[in-house]
This record gives structure tokens, C-alpha cells and sequence, in this order.
């Protein structure tokens, strides 16, 4: 075989050693949780964030109510607000699992107020997104 048509054999170790990397985060199903609570009426809770590190905040069960707002913060700073909406297909709630982050460690208040009847469960994780130097 010609010279130029040998694949370098460091590359394809890097092939193998990402591929094994993103296989082990997508098995991990996720990152650490910070609160998993069921909502049913205005609630607010308590938590500890830390600076610099990303999180996803999840709304789920299609038999809540069709709207619910959410709202986290630290005094007067919000790190996170939004409204999130059931879809047309009954099935996710939009925005689709945002990502925040917070400027100051510390304990934060998330307040959250369904606008109609139902349960959901209010979910913050630690996002577990690869960061690369």
C-alpha cells in the first residue's frame, strides 16, 4: 500500500479514545441532581448552586397544567425565568430543558406557580456537557 494512503495510527487511537469518552457520558444518563420535587401549586424551594458550573432544568409529566412559570434567584439577581408551555403534542414542554448557570455561589430560591391544574416534577441537574482546554 502507497505511503499516502496509511492512516496515521495516533489518529485513529484519538477515534477510539473520544468515541469510548462520549459512550461513558451518554451511559451516565445525565448529571448530579440538585432538586427533583412533584408541583402541583405555587411552591418555592431552596437550593445550592455554584458558579461556573452549567445546569438543565427539566419540566415533564404531559398531565400537568398547561403553563408554569419558574423562576430562580439569589436576592435581587435572577439566574433563571421563564414560562414554560405544554406543546401542541401533549408530550414536552418548551422551552426544552434549558441551561442556566449562576454568577455567585450560594443558596438560591426557585419559586415556581402553575398556571392551571396537574402535577409536574421540577428537575435541576448539573449539566455534564465535556469541556475541552
Amino acid at each position: 500500500m502507497p505511503e499516502e494512503q496509511k492512516e496515521p495510527k495516533g489518529l485513529t487511537w484519538l477515534y477510539v479514545v473520544v468515541f469510548i469518552f462520549y459512550a461513558a457520558v451518554a451511559l451516565q444518563g445525565g448529571g448530579e441532581y440538585v432538586i427533583s420535587e412533584p408541583v402541583s401549586k405555587e411552591a418555592d424551594f431552596k437550593i445550592n448552586l455554584t458558579e461556573g458550573v452549567n445546569y438543565k432544568l427539566w419540566i415533564e409529566n404531559v398531565n400537568g397544567p398547561e403553563r408554569i412559570n419558574v423562576t430562580i434567584r439569589k436576592g435581587s439577581s435572577v439566574a433563571f425565568e421563564d414560562t414554560f408551555t405544554l406543546t401542541k403534542s401533549k408530550k414536552n414542554y418548551i422551552p426544552y430543558h434549558p441551561k442556566f448557570t449562576v454568577r455567585e455561589n450560594g443558596t438560591y430560591h426557585v419559586h415556581a406557580k402553575p398556571l392551571g391544574s396537574g402535577i409536574v416534577n421540577l428537575t435541576i441537574e448539573k449539566s455534564i456537557t465535556p469541556k475541552f482546554p
